[in-house]
């Protein structure tokens, strides 16, 4: 697929093959939001502008672990997350949804923000788009009137499992799109340096780049083993900040180019 030409069908198929297969998704969900739960508590940003939401809000686990924040912005295509994200506003922080995509939504959400935002999330997403270069261009549109931070997320190519997959002759290329892959609808897997590039390219500067959870197997083959226990996943992601370049999934942290 080489664009969106009909986005409506596009995001509710999206919505339902994610749902589809959110077994072991899960356990990622909440390794990717402490990732960014961690760039919240060092920084303390006060204006969030979230680019897809999902269905377990990161709005809500920032809250129960007592970050403070004045603002919450959501922008969620798919009408499902979108009411899902409504539904979940609380009275103490406002959380504006702005149900679109974010590409075509700078003007939009600057006029929903009460401040500059100080942060733009973009949470396992950049591989998904027809095209990463736009929506970093939006995000740097957004960030422009201020010294905002862009948060960035996406699957390692170089990750274990994949290098694994690999040598068992299950892909010729650690970048070649498998089955899962397809049916979530992701263009690309990035690994650590072409994100990063992508980053630069778009006008931003790292100042924090890494990994997370170390995933040996796929997904289906994780949600089989019923052993794992809250440890051994604690364990795991932390083994991924220490050892990036075998990471499931790989981060970067920027700021806008002087």
């Amino acid at each position: 697929m080489t664009g969106w030409s009909d986005r409506d069908a596009v995001i509710n198929d999206y919505t339902r093959a994610y749902q589809a297969d959110y077994a072991f998704e899960s356990v990622m969900v909440k390794a990717r939001q402490r990732i960014i739960l961690e760039l919240l508590a060092s920084k303390q940003p006060q204006v969030m502008v979230e680019v897809g939401c999902g269905n377990e809000l990161l709005y809500e686990r920032a809250l129960d672990a007592g970050q403070s924040f004045s603002q919450w912005v959501i922008v969620e295509p798919s009408a499902q997350f979108a009411a899902t994200a409504r539904s979940s506003a609380r009275p103490t922080v406002p959380c504006t949804v702005i149900e679109t995509y974010f590409e075509g939504a700078v003007d939009e959400v600057l006029r929903a923000c009460l401040a500059p935002p100080d942060l733009v999330i973009c949470s396992s997403l950049l591989h998904e788009v027809p095209d990463p270069a736009a929506l970093l261009a939006a995000a740097r549109s957004v960030l422009s009137g201020g010294p905002g931070l862009l948060h960035v997320n996406v699957p390692n190519a170089h990750s274990l499992h994949r290098r694994l997959a690999r040598l068992m002759g299950l892909v010729a290329n650690e970048h070649d799109l498998t089955a899962r892959n397809l049916s979530l609808q992701q263009q690309r897997v990035f690994d650590l340096p072409q994100l990063e590039n992508a980053v630069r390219t778009a006008g931003f500067q790292a100042n924090e780049r890494g990994g997370y959870f170390l995933k040996p197997f796929t997904h289906q083959q994780m949600s089989s083993l019923s052993f794992l226990t809250p440890a051994m996943l604690d364990g795991l992601w932390m083994l991924g900040r220490d050892l990036p370049e075998l990471a499931s999934e790989v981060f970067v942290n920027a700021e806008l180019e002087p």
